[in-house]
């Protein structure tokens, strides 16, 4: 599935949400929302790493959290792209493409300019 079509999904997924538990998910709303999921991400690491609390839950369980909460980070990024106008496949292969293309000169030898140098120097 295209990142575009996982956008548009996640979107109607979100839109439910709202519906069903009364939320008006305005662009804070959303931006929060992201910023517990980041949170949530980040405690079920602590938790399978042995840095947190287990809460009683098996290796297996806590890695299955932290499957669920990378989903829902990746979902509420997707989400709130989308509704700041945000096209996030175009935005990945404008930051991040140009220095895939870097490095893959680096290691094939070369002494390619790191994007993005130029416009610095101006």
């Amino acid at each position: 599935m295209e990142l575009g079509e996982w956008s548009e999904r996640v979107e109607r997924v979100s839109a439910g949400y709202g519906d069903y538990y009364g939320v008006e998910r305005s662009p804070e709303w959303t931006l929060l929302k992201l910023t517990e999921e980041v949170g949530e991400l980040a405690q079920a690491h602590l938790a399978l790493s042995g840095q947190g609390r287990n809460r009683g839950k098996s290796p297996d369980e806590l890695r299955t959290d932290l499957e669920g909460e990378v989903a829902d980070v990746l979902a509420m990024v997707l989400v709130f792209a989308g509704r700041a106008g945000i096209d996030a496949e175009a935005a990945l292969e404008r930051k991040w493409l140009p220095w895939e293309r870097f490095h893959g000169e680096r290691a094939a030898g070369g002494d390619p300019t790191p994007p993005g140098a130029i416009e610095e120097r101006q």
